[in-house]
């Protein structure tokens, strides 16, 4: 509804897991959708080319839609993201949240 997401939907973790392992119950995360955007929309989304991990669709991360959720809501680990998406991911954290 509104600006959240209305559907079971990818995401990457970006929370240390040293959290979950010390029993924290949910998990901080940014949104994956499928609906990409044709302009480069840095810093409000990195593009996650498709083959990605286990994505089957290019994607885009919607750093401005960072949120905790439950961590019963995880299904499974889609993998580890590169660390050229890693950095640029960092980089659009420190730009939104002007750190």
């Amino acid at each position: 509804m509104g600006t959240k997401p209305g559907k079971q939907r990818p995401a990457l973790a970006i929370q240390p897991s040293e959290f979950g392992e010390a029993g924290l119950g949910s998990t901080v995360i940014i949104p994956v959708t499928t609906k990409t955007l044709d302009d480069d929309a840095f810093p409000l989304r990195v593009r996650i080319p498709k083959g990605m991990t286990a994505l089957t669709q290019q994607s885009d991360l919607l750093i401005d839609q960072i949120l905790a959720w439950d961590n019963t809501l995880f299904r499974r680990d889609l993998g580890i993201i590169p660390d050229e998406i890693r950095k640029r991911v960092i980089n659009a954290l420190r730009e939104f949240l002007d750190l």
